[in-house]
C-alpha cells in the first residue's frame, strides 16, 4: 500500500512538472532544457523501478499459476479417488445387505425352530462319541463363521466410511486452497494492471520529453543541413558542414535526426563530387577559370567558423572534469572525442547552450550541459573515466567561442 501511494505521488508530481514546463512562460530556454533533462531522468528512473516491480509480479503470477495448476490436478485426482471409493462403498453395501440377509434368515430360522432344542437333539442323536464331537465342532464353526462375517462387515463398512470422510475433507481443503490461490492471483493481476497503466502513462510522458530532445537535436544540425541543401554552397562549406555532422552524430540519440544527418552527409558528399568534376572540366577548358574558382573557395575558407584565429569571443576559464550520466541538459548523450566534438558543461548565461567552442589542450566541444556548481567562468569538461577526471583536477584554460547555436 505504501509503495502504491509513493508511486501515485511520483506520477502526480511528474504530471505537475509537465504542466509547469508547458505553461510557465517565464522560463528561459536554458531553464526549460534543464527541467526537461531532470524530468527525463526522473521518468527513466521511475520506469526502470516499475519495470522491475512488474517483472517481480510476473514471477509471482507464474508461481501462483503453478500452485493453482497443481491444486487443480490434485482436486481432479481426489475426485477420481472419491468416485472409486464411493463405488467400493456401494459394492460393500451390496455385500453387507447380502450377508445381512443370510444372517437374518439364519437367525429367523433358529428362532422359529427353537435352535437350542434342535442343537441338543442334533448332538444327542449322534451315532457315537466321535460323531457327537464332530457335530459339536460343526455347530461351533458355524457360529464362529457367523461372528467373523459380522466383524468383517463392520470393519469394511467402517474403513470405507473413514476413507470417504478423509477424501471429502481433503477435497474440501483443496477447494479452500484453490479459492485462496484464485484470490491471490486476482490481487496480483490487479496490482500488475495498475502498475502497467502507470508505466504506460510514464512512457507517454517520457515520449513527450523525448520529442523536446529530438527538437533540440534537429535544431543543432539545422545550420549544417541548410549549408548542404543550399545550391550555392562551395566545396569548402560543404566539407565543413559534413565534418560538423560527423562530429555530432555520436551525441545524437534520435533515430529521426540521425537519419537526417546521415542523409545530409551523403547528399553533401555527392555535391562535393559534382563540384570537383565540374572544376576538372573547367580546368581543361580554361586555367584562368580554375584559378578563379580556387580563389572563391579560399574566400569561403576565410568565412568558415573553423577557428583559424577568428573567434566570436575568448574567455579565461577555470575547468574541472566530470564523467558518467546518460543525457545532458541540452538532451544529448555526453561524449568525449578528442578527434571530434566533446561535451562540456557551462553557465548558459555566459556560453549559450548549443554553442561550438575550442579549448586548447581539450579540443572542440559543444556546450550542451549545465551543473549547480557551474557558474560564471567555470566550466566542466566531460571525460571517459573517473581516473581521467582525478588526473585533470582543476585547471585554468582558454575557451574560444567559435559559433553560436543555429549558426554552425
Amino acid at each position: 500500500m505504501i509503495k502504491k501511494v509513493l508511486l501515485l505521488t511520483t506520477i502526480v508530481a511528474l504530471c505537475f512538472n509537465t504542466s509547469y514546463v508547458s505553461f510557465a512562460t517565464t522560463l528561459t530556454p536554458a531553464q526549460a532544457i534543464e527541467e526537461s533533462k531532470v524530468k527525463y531522468e526522473q521518468l527513466d528512473d521511475t520506469i526502470t523501478t516499475l519495470n522491475s516491480e512488474i517483472s517481480k509480479l510476473n514471477i509471482e503470477i507464474e508461481g501462483i499459476n503453478y500452485k493453482l495448476n497443481a491444486t487443480n490436478t490434485e482436486i481432479e485426482e481426489t475426485g477420481l479417488q472419491i468416485k472409486l471409493i464411493n463405488s467400493q462403498i456401494e459394492e460393500a453395501k451390496a455385500d453387507i445387505e447380502k450377508n445381512q440377509e443370510i444372517l437374518d434368515k439364519r437367525i429367523r430360522s433358529m428362532y422359529e425352530s427353537n435352535t437350542n432344542t434342535d442343537m441338543l437333539i442334533y448332538i444327542m442323536t449322534s451315532d457315537n462319541l466321535l460323531d457327537a464331537f464332530n457335530r459339536v465342532y460343526s455347530m461351533s464353526k458355524i457360529v464362529s463363521l457367523d461372528k467373523q462375517m459380522i466383524n468383517e462387515i463392520n470393519e469394511k463398512s467402517a474403513f470405507l466410511i473413514k476413507g470417504a470422510d478423509d477424501l471429502n475433507k481433503n477435497q474440501s481443503d483443496l477447494n479452500i486452497l484453490k479459492t485462496s490461490a484464485l484470490k491471490d492471483l486476482a490481487s496480483v493481476n490487479e496490482k500488475q494492471s495498475t502498475q502497467q497503466e502507470s508505466l504506460n502513462e510514464l512512457n507517454s510522458q517520457k515520449a513527450n520529453v523525448a520529442s523536446i530532445i529530438e527538437a533540440n537535436e534537429e535544431k543543432l544540425i539545422s545550420h549544417a543541413l541548410s549549408i548542404i541543401n543550399l545550391d550555392s554552397s562551395t566545396s569548402l562549406e560543404l566539407t565543413s558542414a559534413i565534418s560538423t555532422l560527423k562530429s555530432l552524430i555520436a551525441q545524437i540519440s534520435s533515430d529521426y535526426v540521425l537519419d537526417l544527418a546521415n542523409t545530409a552527409i551523403l547528399d553533401g558528399q555527392a555535391k562535393i563530387d559534382a563540384i570537383e568534376i565540374e572544376n576538372s572540366k573547367n580546368a581543361v577548358i580554361n586555367n584562368n577559370n580554375s584559378s578563379t574558382t580556387n580563389n572563391n573557395n579560399n574566400s569561403g575558407n576565410g568565412n568558415s567558423t573553423s577557428g583559424d584565429g577568428e573567434y566570436l569571443a575568448t574567455y579565461a576559464m577555470s575547468a574541472t572534469a566530470y564523467t558518467g550520466g546518460t543525457i545532458t541538459a541540452y538532451g544529448f548523450k555526453p561524449v568525449r572525442d578528442p578527434n571530434g566534438i566533446s561535451t562540456i558543461s557551462v553557465d548558459p548565461s555566459v556560453i549559450p547552450l548549443g554553442s561550438k567552442v575550442l579549448i586548447p589542450g581539450y579540443g572542440y566541444a559543444i556546450a550542451s550541459d549545465t551543473g549547480g556548481a557551474i557558474k560564471g567562468n567555470i566550466i566542466d569538461l566531460y571525460l571517459n573515466s573517473h581516473e581521467e577526471c582525478v588526473s585533470w583536477g582543476r585547471q585554468n584554460v582558454t575557451l574560444h567561442l567559435i559559433a553560436l547555436p543555429g549558426t554552425w
